[in-house]
């Protein structure tokens, strides 16, 4: 069931907003990883994508991570993290909504590979931003594909029945 674009109705604002709460819950659970972090919220971006047309999984995915940096305490990230993430969410949404409806395994997978890509690239230059290295922030890149990596094993075949039991609503 699509929601027409650009149309703010109830039931697309609630679902925004739940979809926001879900991304930015699930990336305080993490763990750190050298200097960086694994957490679930790559999980939740994936699954957000499954279910939303690119631009609200972008809203819902950036929103609800860059709320988990501003209240994180992470609050120098945050705007980095809503056009990284945003970013992401959108195209692995375009992926797997060009092909499949994100209800195969073999583009959900490929998608996300490609969205973990743009995370680690989006990261690795904030960092380097944030440094002024090119050299330091490569101490990241492990937490950035460790994060990727669990997101894309848990979103892989749960994400398949998230989206079979949204299209039931």
């Amino acid at each position: 069931m699509e929601m027409e674009k650009n149309k703010w109705h109830v039931k697309r604002i609630v679902l925004l907003g739940l979809l926001m709460a879900f991304n930015m819950v699930a990336t305080y659970i993490h763990v750190p990883v050298g200097g960086s972090m694994m957490h679930l919220g790559t999980t939740a971006l994936f699954i957000t994508a499954l279910i939303l047309d690119p631009v609200d999984a972008a809203i819902a995915s950036g929103g609800g991570m860059f709320l988990f940096d501003i209240f994180g305490g992470y609050v120098t990230y945050a705007p980095f993290t809503l056009v990284i993430k945003g970013l992401m969410a959108y195209i692995v949404s375009k992926l797997v909504h060009k092909s499949g409806e994100g209800l195969s395994l073999k583009v959900n997978l490929g998608a996300y590979v490609i969205g973990g890509i743009v995370s680690l690239v989006g990261y690795y230059f904030t960092n380097v931003f944030f440094t002024g290295s090119f050299i330091g922030p490569i101490s990241k890149i492990p937490g950035s594909i460790l994060t990727t990596t669990i997101g894309i094993l848990i979103a892989l075949p749960l994400g398949i029945q998230v989206k079979k039991a949204y299209l039931k609503i």
